[in-house]
């Protein structure tokens, strides 16, 4: 006798409960450790009214967050960090998260406090976020500036950072600093980019010939033969943490006074926003992931109701497990944003974008350019974006030879997806034709994709196809007459007109001898213009990856994979 069906739901309930309090135990665990974090953000002394604009952004992220704020100086900052250090521990912290607001870790007083942090003993464990010039978001805020000065436009650029003490020192911020800003000005109409790091004033050093010697160095910069033309001139922009005591003792008041006349000052005032939003970000990058605190953004096309509801249905399973948000769109800013934004408001950690597009490099360089991957998933020594201004066949959104504003966030973002020939989505698209197959060794199976404007990006799309066709093949399609593979490069007319042709003539050829042609759209959801295309013929049709369980399955597994990526940049 079987008693299954008569166990069947009690044991399901069992499973749920202990899938219910499996998480439970997470999220404790979770809440736990961000109890016992502590962060302590460290940044150059920059005299009253610098530190006032860093304070009055270490304030708005100060009222969610056990954090303390030290200004280092020189070796007295040992006190302050003791200082800070008991405070946090007092209000119970057992690891402290050091933010170093820096825009290089070349930077000598970046140097000083990370060694008499790494010197100090302590009960509470230490580690170290990435600086700020390793984010995103200090690019954005260059950026920013640059967008905000339609004055530079065809002009020659002079961005100038601060605070070097030694050739080691300069060379290595002249580094960090050209990293940020060839991204900040991917897309910005100048003639000319260049930086400069002026050196720190020593306490001791003469005034006279300390700016002597800075009135030197912007001279060599600023000599162009293009700037030397009537219509020509240089902007200065500083782009630093430097001194600023008051309007009159600051590094943008010395500038105006230390430049030559062909050079005109760009200084625009500081918004404590971005280095908020650093803050915040850094701390949610410290902390380990639960799924009830992983954001989810399903990215896909997107389209009518019906469409956009079958993938909203076929993912509702995870929506008990993750924050799930969705993005229907071609990498629109706004919409990425607003999934963003109520992450974000939802208590999310992270968001990690799941790409249901059927390649994965559909959108990706638009996605990674709003989301600041473009910088910070860059190669080792590399300080230039990857192919700059380029875009998929589809376009961006945005003017004309001009990158979209990146998207300030909280959110770590992860992007993974693009289902490509992905077993599951073959064994999907097989049970589709599984599912109208009456007699499958009469019956050709012709799979069909949107396909590609570029000939070589069509060719490897039909490359993943002809693999997903393989997979069909050995398991469980091997019964069909034939397994085909076409692409429709459906919205370029005169690419499309051949393939449509093409795949005409496979359905044609497959009707005789009593045979019949099953058509499959390798698509995210519903189908393509089959019947359009091929209007006319006989034939089946069938429909995309979603809503069915695979496609479900093959969602978590890139959400799986995103917290993998996660938590290996943790540890990194």
């Amino acid at each position: 006798m079987n008693f299954w069906p008569a166990l069947q739901q009690p044991v399901l309930l069992i499973i749920a409960f202990i899938a219910m309090l499996h998480t439970a135990l997470l999220q404790a665990q979770d809440t736990q450790q961000n109890d016992s974090t502590g962060f302590l953000v460290v940044a150059a002394d920059r005299g009253f009214v610098g530190n006032e604009e860093i304070r009055d952004a270490f304030a708005n992220f100060e009222q969610h967050h056990n954090a303390a704020l030290v200004f280092v100086t020189d070796e007295r900052t040992n006190l302050s960090l003791t200082s800070s250090l008991a405070s946090l521990q007092n209000r119970g912290a057992k690891h402290v998260v050091v933010l170093p607001l820096f825009l290089s870790t070349s930077t000598p007083r970046y140097q000083l406090v990370r060694k008499l942090l790494i010197q100090k003993e302590s009960d509470l464990s230490l580690s170290f976020a990435r600086a700020y010039g390793k984010s995103y978001i200090a690019v954005e805020e260059l950026a920013g500036r640059m967008r905000a000065t339609p004055s530079i436009a065809g002009q020659d650029l002079l961005i100038v950072g601060y605070g070097a003490r030694d050739e080691a020192s300069q060379q290595g911020m002249q580094q960090d600093w050209e990293q940020i800003v060839h991204h900040a000005a991917n897309g910005l109409d100048v003639q000319s980019i260049q930086t400069l790091i002026l050196p720190e004033r020593g306490q001791d050093e003469d005034g006279e010939a300390y700016f002597k010697h800075i009135k030197q160095l912007l001279a060599t910069a600023l000599k162009s033969r293009s700037s030397t033309k009537a219509d020509k001139q240089f902007h200065v922009l500083p782009f630093a943490f430097g001194p600023r005591h008051d309007s009159m003792m600051s590094l943008e008041a010395r500038l105006t006074w230390l430049l030559p006349e062909h050079a005109k000052l760009v200084d625009r005032p500081a918004d404590p926003k971005y280095l908020t939003t650093w803050m915040t970000r850094e701390a949610n990058r410290s902390q380990s992931l639960t799924p009830a605190s992983t954001g989810v953004i399903l990215f896909a096309h997107g389209s009518d109701f019906h469409w956009n509801e079958n993938l909203r249905t076929a993912v509702q399973p995870l929506m008990e497990r993750y924050l799930v948000e969705f993005a229907f769109s071609m990498a629109d800013p706004g919409t990425i944003e607003r999934a963003l934004r109520k992450l974000e408001q939802r208590g999310a950690k992270t968001a990690i974008i799941v790409s249901a597009y059927a390649t994965g490099s559909s959108f990706r360089k638009e996605i990674e350019q709003l989301t600041g991957l473009d910088f910070e998933n860059r190669r080792a020594g590399q300080t230039t974006p990857d192919n700059p201004g380029k875009h998929t066949d589809h376009g961006h959104h945005g003017k004309p030879g001009e990158s979209p504003s990146r998207i300030l966030t909280t959110l770590p973002v992860i992007f993974t997806g693009g289902y490509d020939d992905h077993p599951l989505f073959a064994t999907a698209l097989l049970d589709r034709a599984l599912g109208l197959s009456k007699d499958p060794a009469k019956e050709t199976v012709i799979v069909v994709a949107h396909g590609t404007k570029d000939d070589q990006r069509n060719l490897a799309w039909l490359n993943k196809l002809e693999g997903i066709a393989q997979h069909m093949r050995h398991n469980g399609g091997q019964q069909f007459k034939a397994i085909q593979v076409a692409t429709w490069r459906e919205d370029w007319p005169d690419k499309r007109a051949p393939w449509i042709e093409k795949v005409r003539n496979m359905v044609m050829e497959a009707s005789k001898h009593d045979g019949k042609a099953i058509v499959i759209p390798a698509r995210t959801t519903a189908t393509g213009p089959e019947k359009r295309f091929l209007a006319g013929l006989q034939f089946e049709l069938g429909s995309g990856f979603a809503p069915h369980p695979l496609f479900t399955q093959w969602v978590e597994e890139q959400i799986h994979q995103g917290m993998q990526q996660y938590a290996q940049a943790m540890n990194h």
